[in-house]
């Protein structure tokens, strides 16, 4: 209760204070996406099925520039996560903050973008290109086996606030505390890099460093991004501080009728017992006609945590020991899109999607909904 209250008075105030500067380029912006999914869960031991309403990634935010003169401006974007479905705050990114997506301001200009505060990160950057149409829910390979070494939903993504968020086995996050520099851009060709003193604190100084690069020229696209990761304690329940490192590469091409993609990235957890690594590629498709875009995509992990995965409960129940069986933690993740678009702004998307572990867990979901930007 106390937050709802913080949070719908700062909203006020936030909201108060874009109407008078509109003459600063400020710009509110957003998504509503809903669906109805039908979910089957499937254990070695149980099975079970889940019907319900989805919020995917809901949000709003707002944007501002304000021009200095000589080229240079000031930037900022501040952006909210919430569920659609219910009307809860924050919880499509699963955290707190009001403004959980996005909370940073800075310069641009002639010598780039620098920018100071809470946002997605570079190794982010690339792995977003493979987010067919901005897919957020279970079609997904993100929500399935990419991303880190967890399984559907689950130890996927992690907002890196401060040192209790250092607990991830994951590289697509958000970081908080962070400096980011971004290049001009340069014939199609951008660097990022954003470092981020996560934890700010003497006794747990987590810190994350990531690199990314990005090539845009016509109907080529191609990333490749680095992250480091020191000081963190998420593998599973192990405690103990051990740093992580992650290599993404990414590719696509537009021929025409369609865009074809792929991607390859191999992560390492360096413990204290020997390091653990896990190699990930996926490759996908894109066809529109007309109104229609068809997509769609395969990936794979060979390693990770899935062993310990109960799709039913939705829950891993990974420890030290559970570790050993790193190698029976590969899974596969399949999915179909369809998305009408009704206008530019709102469309329909439907899915098939179906996740397998090599403990042979399963999961089928079909699922239709209604996505309206403004």
């Amino acid at each position: 209760m106390k937050f709802n209250k913080v949070a719908i008075a700062t909203l006020a105030v936030v909201a108060a204070s874009a109407a008078h500067a509109q003459t600063a380029n400020v710009t509110l912006y957003g998504g509503l996406r809903l669906a109805l999914e039908s979910a089957s869960y499937k254990s070695a031991t149980a099975s079970a099925r889940i019907t319900s309403m989805e919020n995917i990634s809901s949000r709003f935010g707002f944007r501002g520039r304000e021009d200095l003169g000589g080229g240079l401006a000031a930037i900022f974007q501040l952006e909210s996560g919430f569920a659609a479905d219910t009307g809860a705050a924050g919880a499509s990114s699963g955290v707190t903050q009001i403004f959980g997506r996005e909370a940073w301001v800075g310069l641009a200009g002639g010598f780039g973008t620098a920018k100071l505060g809470y946002g997605l990160t570079p190794y982010d950057d690339v792995l977003g290109w493979a987010h067919h149409q901005g897919a957020n829910s279970w079609e997904n390979r993100n929500n399935g086996v990419s991303g880190g070494a967890g399984f559907a939903k689950r130890d996927l993504f992690t907002n890196y606030v401060n040192a209790t968020g250092c607990t991830s086995s994951a590289f697509d996050a958000r970081y908080a505390n962070s400096l980011s520099y971004e290049t001009p851009n340069m014939a199609g060709f951008t660097v990022r890099t954003q470092y981020a003193l996560i934890g700010e604190t003497t006794t747990k100084s987590c810190t994350g460093w990531d690199t990314g690069a990005r090539y845009v020229n016509g109907p080529i696209r191609f990333g490749l991004a680095y992250a480091m990761h020191k000081n963190f304690t998420g593998l599973g329940t192990v405690a103990a501080a051990h740093n992580q490192d992650a290599l993404r590469a990414y590719g696509s091409f537009n021929f025409g009728p369609a865009t074809i993609d792929a991607t390859y990235e191999v992560a390492k957890y360096k413990l204290a017992t020997g390091a653990l690594k896990y190699k990930y590629w996926e490759i996908g498709a894109l066809a529109p006609f007309g109104a229609n875009t068809l997509g769609l995509q395969y990936s794979q992990r060979d390693n990770g945590l899935a062993a310990g995965y109960n799709p039913i409960a939705q829950t891993l129940t990974v420890n030290a020991a559970t570790l050993a069986n790193w190698k029976n933690g590969g899974g596969k993740h399949l999915s179909v899109t369809h998305d009408y678009a009704l206008s530019k702004r709102t469309s329909i998307r439907s899915y098939y999607t179906q996740l397998k572990n090599e403990t042979g867990a399963k999961i089928n979901v079909l699922s239709s909904g209604l996505w309206h930007s403004f």
